[in-house]
């Protein structure tokens, strides 16, 4: 039997946007992100190739980002079977692994999941003018894929608490989206969950798990060069990281880490506008439809 891999046929795409917006991850500077959307759902492989190359997913699209005064951005990977925890990645750990329980699932909507978007992007200070707060937003944003995406949902006291969307390929898993409720900062779900996941990968046996775009002085990106080693997409090449001494590009982004939600007020009102008023106890999104408890 012949050991050559199948070509894989590229994904025809049509690009549906394409504008220039103020970034949201680098005050000042002007970013251009033109979305393409895939003709047929991709395939696995499909997906493995378009990671490769750094592309992002959103909803029923990929794109990557061509700024036109700025490369700061680069795709974050992480080689799972090399994946070691640090010294602070293992107490979260051992503080979460048996007190929240993981579920996965295919995207859903719920009132309780618009609920923690709007109030992980608020506080992460990643509400626009143009940002959509509705339930037709996270539908076409979290529910909506070009690719096999699963949800995985963290609860505490049967009470989600935070959400990913796992696109999962042949050998490669991208953490598209993830989001979690500032009240539990605690527990810092957003960095249990990475550990998790790399551990479903490589119970699954795939090999590259996709955290998107770092950018060293990005804030809400700065928690993706905590995970080594990892490898990042620049200039065309993966580059590996063995560690942070290794990686003079990086700060130390345990600042973001110690600052992220903790120290800051909740917003008296965290329902946003238009939006009906929230109620954790009964999150379905009209009286007709079947009940959820995430």
């Amino acid at each position: 039997m012949s050991s050559q891999r199948i070509p894989v046929a590229r994904p025809e795409t049509r690009v549906v946007q394409d504008r220039f917006e103020a970034c949201v991850y680098r005050p000042g500077q002007i970013a251009r992100c033109p979305a393409r959307a895939p003709t047929e759902p991709l395939s696995a492989e499909q997906l493995d190739l378009l990671l490769d190359e750094g592309d992002q997913r959103v909803g029923g699209t990929v794109f990557r980002t061509e700024c036109p005064f700025c490369q700061a951005c680069e795709p974050v990977r992480i080689d799972v079977a090399d994946f070691r925890m640090s010294k602070s990645q293992r107490r979260n750990w051992k503080r979460n692994e048996g007190e929240l329980r993981v579920e996965m699932g295919p995207p859903a909507l719920s009132r309780r999941r618009v609920m923690l978007w709007n109030r992980h992007r608020r506080l992460r200070g990643l509400l626009t003018s143009y940002s959509r707060r509705d339930p037709l937003g996270y539908h076409e944003w979290l529910v909506e894929t070009c690719a096999p995406t699963v949800e995985v949902r963290y609860h505490e006291d049967d009470k989600l608490v935070g959400l990913s969307l796992l696109d999962l390929g042949r050998v490669s898993a991208n953490s598209a989206y993830h989001y979690f409720d500032p009240a539990a900062a605690r527990r810092a779900v957003g960095v249990y969950s990475v550990l998790k996941e790399i551990e479903f990968c490589k119970s699954m046996g795939i090999r590259y798990y996709y955290l998107g775009l770092w950018a060293a002085d990005s804030e809400p990106l700065a928690y993706k060069a905590s995970y080594y080693p990892h490898e990042r997409l620049i200039r065309g090449e993966w580059k590996r990281f063995e560690d942070r001494a290794s990686d003079p590009h990086v700060p130390d982004p345990r600042a973001y880490a110690e600052r992220s939600c903790t120290g800051r007020s909740l917003p008296p009102d965290l329902t946003e506008p238009g939006l009906p008023a929230w109620n954790d106890e009964r999150d379905e999104l009209d009286s007709d439809g079947p009940g959820d408890e995430d």
